[in-house]
Parts: structure tokens; C-alpha cells; sequence
């Protein structure tokens, strides 16, 4: 079996996946820069054994990181408990798609190269717009095969807690569409403003890159905060909160 992790800078998300690629398990943690290889571990194992399955299955471990100082932790979990050295996530990778020629790849994240390559394994020959709510929100568009541009902007959380961490009276605000877009107290006039502007947002961006290209490009959304927005947007085609983690085997299954 295959340990697949994918570490964000909010969660560590782990999934265990069978010889077809199909998910046995997931378990996320929070991401701890302080995390020691044998504190994972016990996460890990725990998780195992809730859902039976051996330790000794695990063949191999594949990482996508954007955190690099847990990289090395990770490579130490490897080695201690697998004897195996993580394969990570780069862009030196044979990947099945190109960057334009105008296109800087140095630093491209590993979140970002795994659902670019699930979304052309499962959309091929198509135009296609890739968000990803996270921490950051970041958006992808590939066209015939190559990533010709993208962007990336403060998530959902991060515009919440800025609001806290910035101002003296401004309470924290938990993310949820409200009744209203219309505030009738400090909570509920962030939540809808939120809410709405980030919907807002993500159309905007959408109608402006489907007008630039002049193609009707399919939209795919992930990420941990995706189920929130994409079901108030007819402009989101697909949501798949797995699309990562089965870029992950994809990327694995290639060079296996």
C-alpha cells in the first residue's frame, strides 16, 4: 500500500491508498513546524490500527510539501519507521505537462504540480481552471497540456483572521454563508461580507480568464474550504476534495 502526505501550511493530510489507488483512509492533522518524526508516527499508527490496517502493508511514501522545514522531519519518518526515503514532489519530475515559455516554474508548489496532474488524467484535451481553497487560494489553467498562468490570493480564513489579528475590536469570525448579505451586527456583517465577496471574487476571476482564452474552459475546485463556495457558483464544474491525494498516486504510479 501507498502513504500518501500532503503537507499545507494549516493541515497535514495523510491518506492510505490500495495497489488501484483507492483510499482506504485519510486523517488530517494541524501543521506544527515543531512536529518530531515519532509525534507523526503516533498519529499515523493510531490511524492504522482504527482501521485495521498492518503497518508492515505500507510499501512506499510519497510527500507533497510546501512547508520545507517539516521536509527534513518527514525524510526522518521515512527512514526510521519504512526504511525508505520519501519520494517528494518537484518540478524535476517527468510530469505530463509543460510550462509555457513564459512561465518562472522556480518554486512552483507541489500542491499546485498534483492537481494539475490529477485534473489532466481525468479531463484530458480540455481547457482547464483549477482553484484550490486553502490557506492561500491559488488557481491553475492549463491548456493543451501546458500551464500557461495562474495566481494565487489570501484564503478564507487568512482575510478572516486578518481582520482579527489587524484591528482592536473586530471579533474572530468562523466561515459560513449567512442569511443575509446584509450585516445586522459585527459577526454576521463580516460573515456576509466575506461570504459574498469571495464568491464574488472567485466569478470575477472566472469570467475574466474564460474571456481572455475565448473557450469555455472546465472549472475543477479542491481544497479543505471548496465545499463552501463551489455549490453557490454554476461556473464550478467539479468539486473534489481528493484531487491532490490522488495526484499523488498518479505522480507515484508513473514513476513506480
Amino acid at each position: 500500500m501507498l502513504t500518501t502526505i500532503d503537507i499545507g501550511n494549516t493541515h497535514i493530510v495523510t491518506a492510505i491508498l490500495d495497489e488501484k489507488g483507492n483510499i482506504l483512509s485519510t486523517f488530517r492533522v494541524t501543521t506544527k513546524e515543531k512536529l518530531t518524526e515519532d509525534e507523526y508516527f503516533t498519529y499515523f499508527k493510531t490511524n492504522l490500527d482504527y482501521n485495521n490496517i498492518g503497518i508492515n502493508s505500507i510499501t512506499d511514501i510519497i510527500i507533497s510539501s510546501v512547508v520545507p522545514n517539516l521536509n527534513c522531519v518527514f525524510d526522518y519518518f521515512g527512514k526510521k519507521y519504512f526504511n525508505k526515503l520519501p519520494l517528494k514532489i518537484d518540478t524535476n519530475l517527468n510530469l505530463p505537462f509543460t510550462f509555457a515559455p513564459h512561465i518562472n516554474s522556480s518554486g512552483f508548489g507541489a500542491d499546485r504540480i498534483i492537481n494539475i496532474v490529477q485534473a489532466l488524467k481525468e479531463y484530458p484535451n480540455e481547457t482547464l481552471i483549477i482553484f484550490d481553497l486553502g490557506t492561500a487560494t491559488t488557481y491553475e489553467v492549463i491548456q493543451n497540456n501546458t500551464y500557461i498562468g495562474g495566481g494565487i490570493f489570501p484564503g478564507i480564513e487568512m482575510s478572516l483572521n486578518a481582520l482579527y489579528t489587524n484591528t482592536a475590536k473586530l471579533p474572530k469570525v468562523s466561515f459560513s454563508k449567512p442569511n443575509t448579505v446584509l450585516g445586522y451586527d459585527v459577526v454576521s456583517a463580516i460573515q456576509g461580507a466575506i461570504f459574498y465577496g469571495y464568491i464574488g471574487q472567485l466569478r470575477e476571476i472566472i469570467t475574466a480568464i474564460k474571456s481572455e482564452l475565448n473557450c469555455n474552459a472546465k472549472v475543477i475546485c479542491t481544497g479543505g474550504l471548496g465545499k463552501f463556495v463551489a455549490s453557490e457558483l454554476n461556473s464550478i464544474d467539479v468539486y473534489d476534495p481528493n484531487l491532490g491525494l490522488k495526484g499523488l498516486f498518479t505522480i507515484y504510479k508513473t514513476l513506480s
